[in-house]
């Protein structure tokens, strides 16, 4: 059973992955639990703890098993390079049938606001650039980033899925889009570092658009709803993660405040679990 993880509602997939991938764990049948335990003298008690809820779009599976992967060789008395934890990650995220592990990992083992590349191909070998802003442009950043949860839950595997599957049948308006996220992605680079967050809010959104050229499900009538409700008060919008509910992502207009943006929701949402979550930026 504990070689058993690709039911991702199970509530201990990520834990039997995470013993496999950093290979505690042996992926062979033919030796027991007990025999195992008897090699290493004992047992482990893996814990974790998360405060949002699943399907987020925040990374959450990928980022504990990054620190739970890093923490396990600690036991005995090893230290892993981060592009063995990015990989060991990613190979936890496959046998969790997640469809995920490509970049979360590494930008919660940076830390800060980075930039992540990578080149083509199966194995990704991750760089990250950790953003230097001026302490302006972070106060400002903080003041006008708000995380609203949509009330909706999904798995990224479907959405991911079929992003993947449109740049593999070579889709000319897929890889079109990809072409023009990375130069997004790029752009939005460029005025954080320059401190411009209303030019980064605008390529924001159009990143967002972007991605709903890959795949329709990377929204949905809800999620567009809200961010009509919104309007007004925001320069950028777009989803974390591969989208299709989770949390949505927005800079707010120079002079609102979340306490507005809270109010809005709050008055057209009532009961519905969508709502504003508290959030900084660090």
């Amino acid at each position: 059973v504990i070689r058993d993880c690709r039911n991702p509602s199970d509530p201990f997939a990520l834990h039997k992955a995470v013993l496999i991938a950093t290979g505690l764990i042996p992926m062979a049948d033919d030796v027991s639990m007990e025999e195992f335990c008897k090699r290493i003298g004992g047992g482990i008690r893996l814990e974790t703890q998360a405060q949002v809820p699943k399907g987020s779009g925040l990374g959450t599976s990928s980022i504990l098993a990054a620190a739970a992967i890093r923490a396990i060789p600690r036991l005995f008395g090893e230290e892993p390079a981060d592009e063995m934890i990015h990989a060991q990650v990613f190979l936890a995220e496959q046998l969790m049938n997640t469809g995920g592990g490509w970049q979360d990992q590494a930008g919660s083992l940076a830390g800060g606001i980075s930039c992540l590349t990578s080149a083509p191909g199966t194995y990704q070998k991750i760089e990250s650039e950790i953003l230097e802003l001026s302490d302006a442009a972070r106060y400002e950043l903080n003041e006008r980033f708000a995380l609203i949860f949509s009330g909706q839950r999904r798995l990224a595997r479907n959405v991911l899925r079929e992003e993947m599957n449109q740049c593999i049948r070579n889709d000319p308006a897929a890889l079109d889009a990809v072409k023009k996220i990375q130069e997004c992605c790029a752009l939005m680079r460029h005025y954080l570092l320059k401190g411009n967050i209303t030019e980064f809010a605008k390529y924001m959104t159009k990143q967002f658009e972007l991605v709903k050229v890959l795949d329709k499900g990377a929204s949905n009538t809800c999620i567009e709803y809200i961010f009509d409700v919104i309007d007004g008060l925001i320069d950028g919008k777009s989803i974390c993660g591969a989208g299709g509910g989770g949390f949505l992502q927005v800079i707010l207009k120079k002079g609102v405040s979340k306490e507005q943006l809270k109010s809005r929701i709050a008055e057209e949402f009532a009961e519905c679990g969508v709502e504003v979550w508290d959030c900084e930026l660090v």
